[in-house]
């Protein structure tokens, strides 16, 4: 369980996140990618897996979904421009250890059905939030897919119905020249 702090810490760096790819420009473009494409950091390998995590963490309902609002391109553009080289070294390592642990529980996580893949991620999330500390990366993982969704267009405006000016606006006071 998170406390509030570290909920807004993670509210923080995501928006930080987000404002850093702004601030990079072109470069930080987010290329749309599908689950059989690599990306500019991840490989094919990793972005089917990225894929079929973010689709099961955060599946489309009434509102999109982390693929529909194209949470493995964020996060490809996350890694490979604002990610520190240690950063990028560690996630894909977290990476080989999320993706041997969920193959050992299902066979072939990408290629699993997805009822079959749905509990191996619900066995390895039980395990990482139970205490088993060799899954910090995949703890990670899930924060990262969670903060790119809520810093998307779609996350932001669909899932949390933010609105930058919501309802009318009137003004309390009449204001007349030489005011």
């Amino acid at each position: 369980m998170k406390t509030r702090r570290e909920f807004l810490q993670g509210l923080i760096i995501s928006v930080g996140g987000a404002s850093a790819l702004s601030a990079c420009g072109d470069a930080a473009t987010v290329v749309a990618t599908t689950a059989g494409e690599g990306g500019r950091f991840y490989s094919s390998d990793e972005m089917a897996l990225i894929s079929r995590i973010s689709d099961l963490v955060i599946p489309r309902t009434e509102t999109p979904g982390a693929l529909d609002a194209n949470v493995p391109g964020y996060l490809d553009a996350l890694m490979s421009e604002w990610a520190s080289a240690e950063t990028q070294n560690s996630h894909r390592e977290a990476l080989k250890l999320i993706s041997q642990r969920l193959d050992s529980l299902s066979g072939d996580f990408v290629a699993t059905s997805e009822a079959g893949a749905a509990a191996a991620l619900s066995e390895l999330d039980s395990d990482a939030f139970d205490g088993d500390n060799s899954l910090g990366g995949y703890r990670s993982l899930k924060g990262y897919i969670t903060q790119s969704y809520f810093a998307t267009e779609a996350g932001a405006t669909e899932e949390l119905k933010w609105n930058a000016i919501p309802g009318r606006w009137d003004p309390s006071v009449d204001i007349s020249t030489g005011d």
